[in-house]
């Protein structure tokens, strides 16, 4: 067994074996004495007959395959701040369980990491928690996340208020760098409850619409449209692309640049439910009292994703894709090729398992209709609408 798979070998002096790669798997479980897993060729493999070394054998699989797993789906997320003992259990959308059992429980800086002994792992990212409680008589918390999914923590036995503690003490502290490294630069005249306010809505990424930031505050709602819209080129653009929509429909993103000092990621969304379409932008990297990348023309794409794909109503769908293209460019680190590229461009980058495995991104892959990549505004228009008649829904 290895850091990244592991070698079936024979007995035989010559016998070299079979690598097995942990990317090359595509489903991983074991019943009573055998362990089963089907590779993305569709060989299928059945260990068996280890005996009395079986439990050893499967915890030293698990123990690798799940270091594996938070590196190739980018669970990690910032400095490792803390780790503890416990048992989980999660719950889909529906209140359906899912799994549960004990699990070692790290936390970083924007994100938590369960591992359970013969589970895969699983990650919460900071951002896309929607509400959690402490209940300090059952010493439990619930976290529901943006996507309905809901897990409980339990099981922490002394460690449960240092638990409460380190949870509560990272949370505050990505608000506090938000407000005070990105949003305090980009938007310094204005209150710091203000900022917490959009803060709360945006986390480290997410998008915020321009009707929420009205409903903030008037000032700051025209100072983003004014510090998004910087670039002439880019404003025309999206001009055409919200022309009959309201401002439910245009959205902004901004989030800390880890590649940057003193910089920022922005970025601008705009869902069109009449259209079957969502699109996303974007822009150059900001760094704080310096030189941008690029100040006039825009040369960054725009990239459009139908809604659903078939049949149905848009307008039932559309916060779904809006969240999917959120949970693709905050977990991936704002990373565009694995959102939209062909799988065999992305083979041996560090994305390959992510597209197979993250199934809000596969989703959004499947639903890519194009993308206008243009400084001139008449062909980035005609690019447009070619996306726009590929979302069309079938009659």
């Amino acid at each position: 067994i290895y850091a990244k798979g592991f070698r079936l070998k024979g007995k035989g002096a010559g016998d070299k074996g079979e690598l097995i790669n942990f990317s090359e798997i595509k489903e991983f479980y074991y019943k009573k004495d055998k362990i089963f897993f089907i590779t993305f060729s569709k060989e299928k493999y059945t260990l068996s007959e280890a005996g009395t070394l079986f439990d050893e054998l499967l915890r030293d699989l698990y123990r690798s395959r799940n270091e594996f797993l938070m590196d190739a789906l980018f669970m990690k997320s910032g400095k490792l701040k803390a780790e503890f003992d416990g048992h989980f259990e999660r719950l889909s959308k529906f209140s359906r369980p899912i799994n549960k059992g004990e699990a070692i429980i790290r936390m970083y800086e924007n994100s938590i990491i369960v591992i359970p002994r013969l589970q895969d792992a699983f990650s919460l990212h900071f951002e896309f928690v929607n509400f959690y409680e402490f209940d300090e008589m059952e010493y439990k918390l619930k976290v529901v996340m943006d996507d309905g999914m809901t897990i409980f923590f339990s099981h922490l036995g002394n460690d449960f208020e240092l638990f409460e503690e380190k949870w509560n003490g990272l949370l505050g502290g990505m608000y506090e760098t938000i407000v005070n490294d990105t949003l305090r630069s980009a938007f310094p005249h204005f209150q710091a409850g203000t900022l917490l306010k959009v803060a709360n809505k945006t986390k480290n990424g997410k998008s915020i619409n321009l009707h929420e930031l009205k409903k903030i505050d008037d000032e700051l709602a025209q100072s983003f449209q004014e510090f998004m819209f910087a670039d002439e080129g880019l404003k025309e653009k999206f001009d055409f692309l919200r022309e009959g929509l309201d401002e439910y429909d245009i959205h902004f993103g901004i989030a800390n640049d880890d590649t940057v000092d003193e910089g920022f990621i922005r970025w601008i969304m705009v869902s069109n439910v009449e259209k079957n379409i969502v699109a996303f932008t974007i822009l150059p990297r900001w760094k704080n009292q310096s030189e941008n990348e690029e100040k006039s023309g825009n040369k960054n794409s725009t990239y459009f994703f139908k809604i659903i794909m078939e049949r149905g109503n848009p307008a039932d769908k559309v916060e779904d894709k809006i969240r999917e293209i959120e949970q693709s460019l905050v977990i991936l680190n704002f990373a565009k090729d694995p959102c939209y590229k062909d799988k065999r461009e992305l083979k041996h980058s560090p994305y390959q398992y992510a597209i197979r495995k993250m199934p809000f991104l596969r989703i959004l892959r499947k639903s890519f209709v194009g993308k206008a990549s243009t400084p001139d505004l008449k062909e980035w228009k005609e690019q447009a609408k070619k996306a726009y008649e590929k979302s069309k829904l079938k009659k």
